[in-house]
């Protein structure tokens, strides 16, 4: 009978442990992270970008996978908010701005609105469409 077997057992178990810990923290660092929904921000001085969404428009759907592609490069200078068109502050948002669902609001730091782009968009042209209204961010 080997007396360091057991401590090596341990040692294999708690290393393979960390290991999958660690990945599982790294899996969801790597995941998109959520739009907040706090419309206040909008004339806060910062640039920001409101998405009018409906969950069940695939239009919606597709614009929120743009953003969550690009907005990685802009977040440092636009803030990305969404406003849920199945909430009544998005509902409130929609009929304020006198907009319908799957469209892309964008506003300056003195909340002034700079423009609506609606779907669908590409990702070259969503990224051209934020270049020209904030200036070229990335």
């Amino acid at each position: 009978m080997n007396p360091t077997r057991p401590a090596s057992r341990l040692s294999v178990r708690l290393i393979t442990a960390a290991v999958i810990v660690g990945l599982v923290v790294f899996v969801i660092a790597m995941l998109p992270k959520s739009f907040s929904e706090d419309m206040s921000r909008i004339g806060g001085g910062s640039n920001v970008v409101v998405l009018v969404h409906n969950r069940n428009a695939i239009e919606s759907q597709h614009l929120m996978d743009l953003l969550n592609a690009v907005r990685g490069d802009y977040a440092p200078h636009i803030e990305f908010l969404v406003a849920d068109v199945d909430t009544e502050n998005g509902k409130a948002f929609m009929r304020t701005q006198q907009v319908g669902t799957a469209a892309l609001l964008l506003f300056g730091p003195d909340g002034a609105r700079h423009g609506v782009l609606p779907g669908p968009l590409d990702k070259e042209g969503l990224r051209a469409a934020l270049d020209a209204a904030y200036g070229r961010n990335r």
